[in-house]
Protein backbone atom coordinates (compact mmCIF):
# COMPACT_ATOMS: atom_id res chain seq x y z
CA UNK A 1 0.00 0.00 0.00
CA UNK A 2 1.21 3.33 -0.83
CA UNK A 3 1.83 5.68 1.67
CA UNK A 4 -1.40 8.51 2.35
CA UNK A 5 -1.10 11.78 3.69
CA UNK A 6 -3.29 14.61 4.46
CA UNK A 7 -3.50 16.91 1.04
CA UNK A 8 -2.08 20.46 1.28
CA UNK A 9 -4.82 22.05 -0.46
CA UNK A 10 -7.59 20.50 0.38
CA UNK A 11 -7.20 18.89 3.85
CA UNK A 12 -8.45 15.72 2.53
CA UNK A 13 -6.41 12.32 2.74
CA UNK A 14 -5.24 10.72 -0.31
CA UNK A 15 -2.22 8.82 -1.53
CA UNK A 16 0.78 10.14 -3.51
CA UNK A 17 0.34 10.40 -7.17
CA UNK A 18 1.39 7.30 -8.79
CA UNK A 19 3.65 9.37 -11.25
CA UNK A 20 4.95 10.84 -8.36
CA UNK A 21 6.07 6.84 -6.70
CA UNK A 22 8.21 6.34 -9.70
CA UNK A 23 10.10 9.65 -9.94
CA UNK A 24 10.64 9.18 -6.30
CA UNK A 25 12.36 5.16 -7.35
CA UNK A 26 13.96 6.37 -10.34
CA UNK A 27 15.74 8.79 -8.10
CA UNK A 28 16.71 6.37 -5.79
CA UNK A 29 17.71 3.92 -8.29
CA UNK A 30 19.76 6.75 -10.05
CA UNK A 31 22.22 6.89 -6.64
CA UNK A 32 19.65 9.82 -4.96
CA UNK A 33 17.55 10.29 -2.08
CA UNK A 34 13.43 12.15 -1.93
CA UNK A 35 12.54 13.19 1.68
CA UNK A 36 8.64 12.77 3.10
CA UNK A 37 8.78 16.34 2.96
CA UNK A 38 9.78 16.77 -0.65
CA UNK A 39 7.61 14.34 -2.06
CA UNK A 40 4.85 16.01 -0.56
CA UNK A 41 5.90 19.06 -2.66
CA UNK A 42 6.24 17.09 -5.56
CA UNK A 43 3.27 15.64 -5.29
CA UNK A 44 1.02 18.79 -4.67
CA UNK A 45 2.81 20.29 -7.74
CA UNK A 46 2.04 17.14 -9.85
CA UNK A 47 -1.50 17.08 -8.31
CA UNK A 48 -1.99 20.91 -9.50
CA UNK A 49 -0.32 20.15 -13.17
CA UNK A 50 -3.14 17.44 -13.75
CA UNK A 51 -5.96 19.92 -12.02
CA UNK A 52 -5.29 22.48 -14.79
CA UNK A 53 -4.90 19.92 -17.89
CA UNK A 54 -1.25 20.42 -18.19
CA UNK A 55 0.04 17.30 -17.10
CA UNK A 56 -0.96 15.77 -20.12
CA UNK A 57 0.24 18.56 -22.63
CA UNK A 58 4.05 18.36 -21.13
CA UNK A 59 5.98 15.70 -22.13
CA UNK A 60 9.04 16.30 -19.31
CA UNK A 61 9.70 18.16 -16.22
CA UNK A 62 12.72 19.30 -14.54
CA UNK A 63 12.63 20.88 -10.99
CA UNK A 64 16.42 21.89 -10.52
CA UNK A 65 15.64 22.99 -6.94
CA UNK A 66 15.92 19.85 -5.45
CA UNK A 67 17.60 18.19 -2.00
CA UNK A 68 20.29 16.46 -4.23
CA UNK A 69 21.78 16.60 -7.52
CA UNK A 70 21.21 13.33 -8.49
CA UNK A 71 17.03 14.50 -7.56
CA UNK A 72 17.77 17.58 -9.46
CA UNK A 73 18.89 16.08 -13.02
CA UNK A 74 16.16 12.83 -12.61
CA UNK A 75 13.19 14.25 -14.88
CA UNK A 76 9.87 14.21 -13.08
CA UNK A 77 7.53 12.61 -16.24
CA UNK A 78 9.61 10.67 -18.18
CA UNK A 79 11.92 10.03 -15.35
CA UNK A 80 15.30 10.47 -17.79
CA UNK A 81 18.52 11.32 -16.17
CA UNK A 82 20.23 14.79 -17.42
CA UNK A 83 24.04 15.33 -17.59
CA UNK A 84 25.85 18.12 -15.78
CA UNK A 85 28.60 19.00 -18.42
CA UNK A 86 31.95 20.11 -16.99
CA UNK A 87 30.46 21.06 -13.50
CA UNK A 88 27.99 23.62 -12.91
CA UNK A 89 27.31 24.05 -9.72
CA UNK A 90 24.58 23.07 -7.48
CA UNK A 91 23.41 24.32 -4.60
CA UNK A 92 20.55 22.69 -3.14
CA UNK A 93 17.20 23.96 -2.62
CA UNK A 94 18.01 26.66 -5.76
CA UNK A 95 19.07 24.67 -8.82
CA UNK A 96 21.77 24.73 -11.23
CA UNK A 97 24.13 27.91 -11.88
CA UNK A 98 25.91 27.70 -15.16
CA UNK A 99 28.85 30.00 -15.93
CA UNK A 100 28.11 30.25 -19.58
CA UNK A 101 31.33 29.68 -21.05
CA UNK A 102 31.79 25.76 -21.05
CA UNK A 103 29.48 24.30 -18.59
CA UNK A 104 25.58 23.54 -19.28
CA UNK A 105 22.91 20.95 -18.31
CA UNK A 106 22.04 18.04 -21.13
CA UNK A 107 18.57 16.96 -20.69
CA UNK A 108 19.05 13.97 -23.35
CA UNK A 109 15.27 15.08 -24.39
CA UNK A 110 15.72 14.92 -27.81
CA UNK A 111 12.07 16.34 -29.70
CA UNK A 112 12.24 14.23 -32.68
CA UNK A 113 12.42 10.76 -30.47
CA UNK A 114 11.37 11.76 -27.11
CA UNK A 115 8.37 14.08 -27.78
CA UNK A 116 4.86 12.39 -27.09
CA UNK A 117 2.46 15.53 -26.56
CA UNK A 118 5.07 17.95 -28.84
CA UNK A 119 4.22 17.91 -32.34
CA UNK A 120 5.41 19.87 -35.21
CA UNK A 121 3.35 22.37 -35.07
CA UNK A 122 2.53 22.31 -31.10
CA UNK A 123 5.10 23.28 -29.06
CA UNK A 124 5.89 24.64 -25.90
CA UNK A 125 9.29 25.59 -23.95
CA UNK A 126 10.07 27.48 -20.61
CA UNK A 127 12.42 27.90 -18.04
CA UNK A 128 12.77 29.68 -14.39
CA UNK A 129 15.53 31.64 -14.17
CA UNK A 130 16.63 32.89 -10.76
CA UNK A 131 19.31 35.41 -11.56
CA UNK A 132 18.54 38.68 -13.74
CA UNK A 133 21.43 38.47 -16.36
CA UNK A 134 21.51 41.40 -19.19
CA UNK A 135 23.00 38.69 -21.63
CA UNK A 136 21.16 36.98 -24.83
CA UNK A 137 22.73 33.94 -23.79
CA UNK A 138 20.24 30.95 -24.34
CA UNK A 139 18.54 29.56 -21.43
CA UNK A 140 17.11 26.32 -22.86
CA UNK A 141 17.51 25.03 -26.29
CA UNK A 142 18.03 23.08 -29.27
CA UNK A 143 18.32 23.05 -32.81
CA UNK A 144 19.12 20.84 -36.44
CA UNK A 145 18.99 23.32 -38.91
CA UNK A 146 16.11 24.50 -41.12
CA UNK A 147 14.13 26.08 -38.69
CA UNK A 148 13.84 23.26 -36.57
CA UNK A 149 14.69 24.82 -33.51
CA UNK A 150 13.69 24.53 -29.59
CA UNK A 151 15.10 27.42 -27.22
CA UNK A 152 14.44 30.70 -25.03
CA UNK A 153 16.31 33.62 -24.61
CA UNK A 154 15.38 35.13 -21.43
CA UNK A 155 16.61 38.75 -22.23
CA UNK A 156 18.44 40.66 -24.32
CA UNK A 157 21.20 42.60 -23.73
CA UNK A 158 19.41 45.98 -23.00
CA UNK A 159 16.45 43.87 -20.92
CA UNK A 160 13.81 44.59 -23.22
CA UNK A 161 12.91 41.26 -25.10
CA UNK A 162 13.11 38.22 -25.11
CA UNK A 163 13.64 35.65 -27.80
CA UNK A 164 11.36 32.33 -28.79
CA UNK A 165 12.05 29.35 -31.54
CA UNK A 166 9.07 27.42 -30.95
CA UNK A 167 10.30 24.80 -34.07
CA UNK A 168 10.92 27.71 -35.97
CA UNK A 169 12.98 30.78 -36.91
CA UNK A 170 13.49 33.28 -33.82
CA UNK A 171 10.63 35.33 -32.90
CA UNK A 172 10.78 38.58 -30.44
CA UNK A 173 8.80 39.54 -28.08
CA UNK A 174 8.44 42.37 -25.51
CA UNK A 175 9.16 42.12 -22.28
CA UNK A 176 6.80 43.14 -18.96
CA UNK A 177 9.93 44.33 -17.16
CA UNK A 178 13.82 44.51 -17.85
CA UNK A 179 14.48 41.47 -15.92
CA UNK A 180 15.18 37.55 -16.54
CA UNK A 181 14.33 36.49 -13.77
CA UNK A 182 10.96 33.78 -12.91
CA UNK A 183 9.19 31.97 -16.20
CA UNK A 184 9.88 32.16 -19.50
CA UNK A 185 7.39 30.81 -21.75
CA UNK A 186 7.39 30.33 -25.59
CA UNK A 187 5.62 27.80 -28.26
CA UNK A 188 3.80 27.76 -31.46
CA UNK A 189 0.48 26.26 -31.43
CA UNK A 190 -0.36 25.94 -35.19
CA UNK A 191 1.24 26.22 -38.62
CA UNK A 192 1.57 29.24 -39.31
CA UNK A 193 4.27 31.65 -37.85
CA UNK A 194 2.26 33.98 -36.43
CA UNK A 195 1.13 31.22 -34.26
CA UNK A 196 3.94 31.69 -32.23
CA UNK A 197 3.92 32.84 -28.87
CA UNK A 198 5.82 34.44 -25.29
CA UNK A 199 4.72 34.60 -22.08
CA UNK A 200 6.52 36.09 -19.16
CA UNK A 201 5.10 34.56 -15.54
CA UNK A 202 2.01 33.56 -17.09
CA UNK A 203 1.20 36.57 -19.02
CA UNK A 204 1.51 37.09 -22.48
CA UNK A 205 3.78 38.99 -24.34
CA UNK A 206 3.60 41.24 -27.62
CA UNK A 207 5.25 39.50 -30.48
CA UNK A 208 7.28 41.95 -32.14
CA UNK A 209 9.50 40.11 -35.04
CA UNK A 210 7.67 37.26 -36.58
CA UNK A 211 9.56 34.52 -37.24
CA UNK A 212 10.62 33.64 -40.90
CA UNK A 213 9.41 30.24 -40.92
CA UNK A 214 8.54 27.21 -39.34
CA UNK A 215 10.67 23.77 -39.39
CA UNK A 216 8.69 20.87 -41.66
CA UNK A 217 10.10 18.23 -38.34
CA UNK A 218 10.90 18.24 -34.63
CA UNK A 219 15.02 19.11 -34.05
CA UNK A 220 16.84 15.70 -34.24
CA UNK A 221 19.26 16.97 -30.99
CA UNK A 222 18.52 17.50 -27.44
CA UNK A 223 18.11 20.68 -25.02
CA UNK A 224 20.23 22.22 -23.23
CA UNK A 225 20.12 24.21 -20.15
CA UNK A 226 22.44 27.25 -19.85
CA UNK A 227 23.21 27.29 -23.36
CA UNK A 228 22.04 26.05 -27.07
CA UNK A 229 22.77 22.80 -28.58
CA UNK A 230 23.65 23.85 -32.60
CA UNK A 231 23.07 20.19 -33.99
CA UNK A 232 25.47 18.74 -31.77
CA UNK A 233 27.88 22.10 -30.86
CA UNK A 234 27.66 23.85 -27.47
CA UNK A 235 27.09 27.17 -28.09
CA UNK A 236 25.11 30.76 -26.81
CA UNK A 237 26.37 30.41 -23.14
CA UNK A 238 24.44 31.90 -20.52
CA UNK A 239 26.06 32.25 -16.87
CA UNK A 240 22.87 32.23 -14.85
CA UNK A 241 20.98 30.23 -12.40
CA UNK A 242 18.02 27.61 -13.27
CA UNK A 243 15.46 25.92 -10.90
CA UNK A 244 13.18 24.56 -13.33
CA UNK A 245 12.04 23.84 -17.06
CA UNK A 246 9.99 21.94 -18.82
CA UNK A 247 8.68 21.42 -22.32
CA UNK A 248 5.51 19.57 -24.12
CA UNK A 249 3.15 20.82 -26.73
CA UNK A 250 1.76 23.98 -27.09
CA UNK A 251 -0.51 25.68 -24.11
CA UNK A 252 -3.58 28.50 -23.97
CA UNK A 253 -3.34 31.36 -22.48
CA UNK A 254 -5.09 30.23 -19.19
CA UNK A 255 -2.65 27.16 -19.23
CA UNK A 256 0.42 29.46 -19.27
CA UNK A 257 -1.08 30.65 -16.22
CA UNK A 258 -1.85 27.91 -14.41
CA UNK A 259 1.27 26.48 -15.29
CA UNK A 260 3.09 29.69 -13.87
CA UNK A 261 1.14 29.44 -10.29
CA UNK A 262 1.91 25.89 -9.97
CA UNK A 263 5.59 26.53 -10.49
CA UNK A 264 5.70 29.53 -8.43
CA UNK A 265 3.95 27.42 -5.71
CA UNK A 266 6.71 24.90 -6.06
CA UNK A 267 9.64 27.01 -6.18
CA UNK A 268 7.97 29.05 -2.68
CA UNK A 269 7.81 25.64 -0.89
CA UNK A 270 11.26 25.23 -1.59
CA UNK A 271 12.63 28.55 -0.96
CA UNK A 272 13.34 28.93 -4.36
CA UNK A 273 11.10 31.65 -5.92
CA UNK A 274 12.08 34.93 -7.33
Amino acid sequence: MRTRYAGASSGSIRAFDEDVVLWRDAVVANGGSVSLDRLIIVDQFVFSEKNAGTWALTDDYWGFWAENAIQALTSLKQRRLATAVNSPTFTADRGYTTDGLTNYLNTGFVPSTSAVSMSTNSVHVESYQRTNVASGGNSIGGGSGSNRSIRILNRDVAGTSALVDANSASGTFTLPATTSLGLTQGGRSGTLTTDTYGAKNGVAMTRTITPSGVGASLPSHGLYIGGYNNAGTYIGGLASSFGYASTGAALTGAQLLARYTNVQAWATSVGANV
